[in-house]
């Protein structure tokens, strides 16, 4: 698949055209790439997917919109989509992916996403529109999922916040990968979450990121870190594969959620779900900083 390489100074960021999806930002300096690649195929074969129309998994992988069924997978289908380059510098670039027939048998409305990559610095920004081009009120999520490298003990990482917080409201995941619907605060230890397989082991976590400006990746033994900016986004994300001890986790902006565990439900009563009025745009995004 097609790709587009952005440069400047400090890193270099790759993004393909299928699912505009990053595939890699690496330092200058010292050739460390943050964007994680399964090599070995033993784990995860992305690096960081968009979410689209939803996040995560709905009952039964079916929803009901308007008196009929749909079906969509597991985070929609904007990943798999080629999107077009609207736009293109040294370091940015502007995509766009548009409805079509196979996307409205699953998703019935008109739309177009466009995702904007602008390097700044050690910085990559990225920008969302979500462009409701039908004539009726849509309902979607969208999410973005990139995988981290760590190295040395995976135990040494731990999120920390801005601004500081004693403590995260969990929205409980049970069973997984479904909402249980009921949440849960969880107290932290000097401010800082602590990271470790175990914890991952049973699947994705999920916490509310109101008032949270910035959530960092670090690790007292590692030389490299990563901070993303949550002003946007409602909720973020932790995951790793399952009893697989990978090295490397995901942090995960959410502008939505999983469907909570149940029967399929209208498309207009998922938990958290987007509302955006016909012929308006969506506008938000984040920025990933890479030390």
């Amino acid at each position: 698949m097609a790709t587009v390489e952005l440069k400047n100074k400090k890193i270099s960021a790759v993004i393909s055209l299928l699912g505009a999806e990053i595939q890699s930002v690496t330092r200058t300096d010292d050739g460390f790439d943050y964007i994680w690649n399964d090599t070995t195929g033993k784990y995860w074969g992305r690096h960081a997917p968009v979410l689209f129309p939803i996040i995560g998994q709905i009952n039964q992988n079916t929803y009901y919109f308007d008196g009929n069924k749909y079906g969509l997978t597991q985070h929609g289908f904007l990943r798999d989509q080629t999107f077009e380059i609207v736009s293109q510098s040294q370091d940015a670039v502007v995509l766009k992916s548009a409805a079509n027939a196979d996307t409205k048998a699953k998703f019935p409305f008109d739309y177009q996403v466009t995702i904007s990559y602008q390097l700044d610095d050690s910085a990559l920004k990225v920008e969302f529109n979500v462009e409701n081009l039908d004539q009726k009120t849509m309902y979607y999520s969208l999410g973005l999922h990139p995988g981290f490298n760590t190295t040395g003990d995976f135990a040494n990482y731990r999120l920390k916040f801005d601004p500081a917080v004693t403590e995260l409201e969990n929205q409980e995941v049970d069973p997984a990968p479904l909402l249980s619907g009921k949440t849960h605060m969880v107290k932290l230890t000097n401010g800082e979450y602590a990271l470790n397989h175990d914890k991952l082991d049973a699947g994705l976590i999920v916490f509310s990121a109101k008032g949270l400006k910035h959530v960092q990746l670090v690790s007292a033994e590692a030389k490299h870190a990563v901070e993303l900016n949550l002003n946007d986004f409602p909720y973020f994300a932790i995951w790793s594969p399952e009893k697989k001890n990978a090295d490397f986790v995901c942090v995960e902006p959410f502008n939505g959620l999983p469907d909570v565990y149940g029967d399929p439900e209208q498309l207009q009563d998922k938990k958290a779900v987007n509302t955006l009025a016909a012929g308006k745009t969506d506008v938000f995004g984040t920025e990933i900083k890479f030390s």
